[in-house]
């Protein structure tokens, strides 16, 4: 049985904002093919006019990403997928597009949320979300400098899929839903809810209040933890005391505050 029928597919557009689907059987990554195929720049020899939102979805990806050199383990009954967004109709400003990782994190926090009321659901800033204290899903933001008003969010939701032929690592870190509760979900009707999740929680970044942040640190999964951070340049070690409003880490150290933008959490 297909992930995905033609039903499915047809239930996705019309319910959604998106404007384009591309979905295949079986797919490498669906970020690489969205920053391939879609973030090329009008009138280059292998470019395509394609309408935004788009969606880049996959029954099966064989090789996706996380942040930096990590992998994406998605084997068969996960969810993975990626949006292709336009950040000018989004009114989404450049400086605006780091809470784009953490938008897209807190609407998919929320959407599993309602399938899961008895369960803790939290979000370990930048880009995970945490299931009873196990890693569920996980958010890779990406752009092109030929497109730069074109972001990719690339999702992968642990849904139906089971650990046990996951590396004993894997094992002790990540979980689904369906090894957490034992019942199986709809991947078009849960990814559908997503979408439109995610769709609001974008609008929220542009908006007048841009009060999301608030809602975002309820599930703050850091706050108040002592952590060790990795920026790319160098390592850091302190307390998180929170993530403010342009969602920087705001991290006390020996040596005093300082606001991270951006890097990995190695320990907390």
């Amino acid at each position: 049985m297909l992930p995905f029928t033609a039903e499915d597919l047809k239930a996705i557009q019309t319910e959604t904002f998106i404007e384009h689907l591309d979905y295949f059987e079986s797919l490498a990554s669906t970020n690489s093919w969205a920053l391939s195929t879609h973030c090329i720049p009008a009138g280059a020899a292998v470019s395509r006019e394609t309408s935004h939102p788009s969606l880049v979805l996959t029954g099966n990806q064989t090789a996706g990403r996380g942040r930096g050199s990590h992998a994406w383990w998605s084997p068969a009954g996960g969810l993975t997928f990626s949006l292709v967004v336009d950040t000018r109709i989004l009114q989404i400003q450049l400086e605006q597009q780091p809470l784009i990782a953490l938008a897209t994190g807190l609407a998919v926090c929320e959407t599993l949320e309602k399938q899961l009321p008895d369960y803790t659901l939290q979000l370990k800033w930048p880009n995970d979300v945490y299931l009873q204290q196990k890693k569920v899903a996980g958010i890779l933001v990406e752009t092109a400098a030929s497109q730069p008003g074109l972001v990719v969010i690339g999702v992968g939701v642990n849904l139906n899929n089971s650990f046990l032929s996951a590396a004993a690592e894997l094992q002790s870190r990540g979980t689904s839903l369906y090894e957490t509760t034992g019942q199986k979900y709809s991947l078009a009707s849960t990814l559908i809810d997503l979408i439109n999740g995610i769709e609001n929680r974008l609008y929220d970044i542009a908006g007048e209040t841009n009060s999301f942040m608030t809602d975002w640190r309820r599930y703050c999964l850091l706050t108040g933890r002592s952590i060790r951070i990795n920026t790319g340049l160098e390592v850091k070690q302190g307390i998180c005391l929170e993530i403010d409003e342009q969602g920087f880490l705001i991290l006390q150290t020996e040596t005093g505050i300082e606001r991270i933008i951006s890097g990995t959490i190695e320990h907390f």
